[in-house]
């Protein structure tokens, strides 16, 4: 890949000729230019994969030297959105190294797959390099990013569309930085798409700031009436719009509601939850060893509105969904968006494949908690019991893997757990832990 030009980036947006627009990602005049004057230079090695390329067994269109944003890539297939570069010793440098990292965490941010070889594996291992495009090109063309014709038709496998559901957390939600990158990257999604997101700290410094006492009881806020207003105020206010004005600014045309706008999620007022004494808490106690733990107007969730959901889905509109719910008798409610990210994708595994995401600070479900590197690539629900009962899942886990283990149960074709920072590669299958109801 060549560095052209030192210009601000630029994200172009889709609209009218919007395909054709993204294929370059807001390149500049003198980008096009200095790809014009490449295309007319090519190495041995650059011809040797072009050859490859140029007319291919997937039927697929790569463009030699090809702008996008602020570079130039060798080669580049726009249906797939698959980057391959072949490099030569100079980028053996150190300082070519960091830019090479730099450009390539770019467009990954765009959406795009990355694949890179030397001159010399093409030269002495080109088979392999060839099986490697192979595999990548097969894994991309059964996913459902990319301009593979999977937002306006059937998926390949159930004849029906697909549909994203991620969940976010508060933890990205305090991260400005991560945020914009993440939605970059939701905004490049191109079928059907729901984000729920969390609230972050954002209503526990407020609350702080009006003087009204926080709880939380084993990781839940208890929501009090004053402790209500507030969450209101910030899920499906200030962080809800701050949301959607980032991914109108990639060029996502998206709407932020909460459960409450358009009757679209109806709960009801959790009294009280059933809980081993010994963790804390003022809450009154049984007679049997257990606690009533009361969370306020905390809701659990009784319907959702999938009608105006899809209506807006097939509107080509992304939606933002706040966890903000009410009883159908004019009383708000704090809804856990784990469980809303679940019942939006069950409620919906009828009309399209429904795939869940959900996203927090880990990169997978852990073989070894104290491994950050001990990912499981993939988890069945005997091989989750058997670790749970090991002990080997952490507890802050086991609702959130009961949850989407019953999502499967349901019809949800697939869930899958990891770090947020990679909701490119979630979705590709390159991260996370995909969970495997057997």
């Amino acid at each position: 890949m060549k560095l052209s030009f030192n210009k601000p980036f630029q994200y172009s947006p889709s609209g009218n000729g919007g395909k054709k627009k993204n294929m370059f990602y807001g390149a500049g005049p003198l980008i096009f230019k200095r790809a014009e004057e490449l295309r007319n230079i090519i190495s041995s090695a650059e011809q040797i994969i072009w050859e490859h390329l140029h007319i291919n067994e997937w039927k697929l269109k790569f463009r030699r030297q090809h702008p996008i944003s602020n570079y130039i890539a060798d080669f580049y297939c726009h249906a797939i959105k698959l980057v391959i570069e072949i490099d030569g010793d100079v980028h053996d440098l150190e300082e070519a190294k960091i830019n090479d990292q730099q450009r390539e965490n770019a467009l990954r941010d765009l959406g795009l797959t990355v694949l890179r070889f030397k001159n010399q594996e093409v030269y002495y291992n080109n088979k392999l390099v060839q099986k490697k495009i192979a595999e990548t090109v097969k894994l991309l063309q059964n996913s459902p990013l990319g301009d593979g014709g999977l937002q306006n038709s059937p998926s390949r496998d159930g004849g029906l569309q697909s549909l994203f559901v991620i969940k976010i957390g508060g933890n990205i939600i305090d991260d400005e930085q991560k945020l914009l990158s993440i939605l970059k990257k939701f905004a490049a999604i191109e079928v059907k798409k729901i984000l729920i997101h969390g609230g972050g700290k954002l209503a526990t410094k407020l609350a702080e700031d009006l003087n009204i006492p926080q709880q939380v009881i084993e990781g839940r806020r208890v929501t009090n009436a004053d402790t209500l207003k507030v969450v209101t105020m910030v899920y499906a206010g200030y962080i809800n719009k701050n949301i959607v004005a980032q991914l109108q600014a990639n060029g996502c045309n998206a709407i932020g509601l909460s459960g409450v706008d358009g009757n679209i999620i109806t709960a009801h007022k959790r009294f009280s939850n059933n809980s081993p004494l010994g963790d804390g808490g003022t809450n009154s106690a049984s007679g049997d060893g257990i606690r009533n733990i009361d969370y306020g107007y905390a809701g659990d969730i009784d319907s959702i509105n999938t009608d105006l959901l899809q209506l807006l889905l097939e509107q080509n509109m992304a939606i933002v969904l706040a966890p903000i719910t009410h009883n159908n008798e004019g009383q708000l409610l704090n809804t856990n968006a784990d469980t809303i990210a679940q019942e939006i994708a069950k409620a919906f595994c009828k009309v399209y494949d429904a795939h869940l995401i959900y996203t927090f600070e880990k990169a997978g479900i852990l073989s070894n908690v104290e491994d950050e590197t001990s990912v499981l690539k993939e988890l069945t629900y005997k091989e989750y019991k058997e670790l749970q009962g090991k002990q080997k899942i952490f507890a802050g886990m086991i609702p959130k893997l009961d949850n989407a283990f019953a999502a499967l149960q349901t019809g949800v074709k697939k869930v899958i757990i990891g770090k947020a920072e990679n909701l490119s590669d979630l979705i590709n299958g390159n991260s996370g832990t995909t969970l495997i109801y057997e």
